[in-house]
């Protein structure tokens, strides 16, 4: 569930440092927003749901999708976050807003 299939697309590194800023703006630029943090779909996204700063530092697993695909993530701890490359855009602006850093290209 957390990992993607193999040729579907490529990973663009990030070390966040604003996770809920980033999570609630991939879910404002989806579409079909799904959020699935440790194998449970969130639908409360508000401060006392489990999308807080705290909530995510002390989640494994955390993937927002547009549908059925993945726009950022991570598996085992924030600090391992992911964007997929088609979402490049999503990417830059985070970085300008000081959400992340991207540590490199998509890979």
């Amino acid at each position: 569930m957390f990992w993607k299939n193999k040729g579907s697309f490529r990973l663009i590194p990030v070390l966040p440092k604003n996770y809920r800023s980033i999570c609630l703006h991939a879910i404002e630029i989806a579409s079909e927003p799904c959020v699935v943090v440790d194998n449970d779909v969130v639908t409360d996204f508000s401060e006392r749901g489990r999308l807080t700063q705290k909530g995510i530092r002390n989640c494994r697993n955390l993937e927002i999708r547009d549908g059925g695909v993945g726009i950022v993530g991570f598996h085992d701890h924030p600090s391992e976050m992911w964007i997929n490359e088609n979402y490049q855009d999503f990417a830059n602006y985070c970085e300008q807003q000081g959400w992340l850093q991207i540590q490199g290209p998509a890979s």
